[in-house]
């Protein structure tokens, strides 16, 4: 009986704690994504000098780049959209770096680091 007893109470207590079963958390993009942010995002494969070209060939010429360029992403994969933003993430080596991107008329307008994994 205390077996029987030990055993139900563990199991209230993984089910009250969320032990058990874990839950993923999915990030939707509702809105589609813009051809020059595709383009931009086909240009990161996986070497800094090309994270470089991609923000000269699609940034403002006074754009700050947060240090992106500095970084080997790879697989970019855009997270969230806001109108003209999106929030995409990169493999950079063991790591996951994500950037929010704003444009505007076809330039990137701003690049914000919001840190890694």
């Amino acid at each position: 009986m205390k077996r029987v007893l030990l055993i139900l109470s563990s199991a209230v207590i993984l089910v009250s704690c969320g032990g058990g079963k874990s839950e993923k958390k999915e990030t939707k993009t509702d809105d589609k994504v813009s051809a020059e942010m595709t383009a931009f995002m086909g240009k990161l494969t996986g070497n800094s000098d090309n994270t470089a070209a991609a923000l000269k060939e699609f940034g403002k010429d006074s754009l700050v780049t947060s240090d992106m360029e500095m970084y080997n992403l790879e697989e970019p994969k855009v997270l969230e959209t806001n109108g003209n933003c999106y929030l995409f993430q990169a493999k950079s080596g063991m790591t996951k770096r994500k950037y929010n991107v704003c444009w505007e008329a076809g330039k990137i307008a701003s690049v914000e680091d919001k840190g890694m994994e």
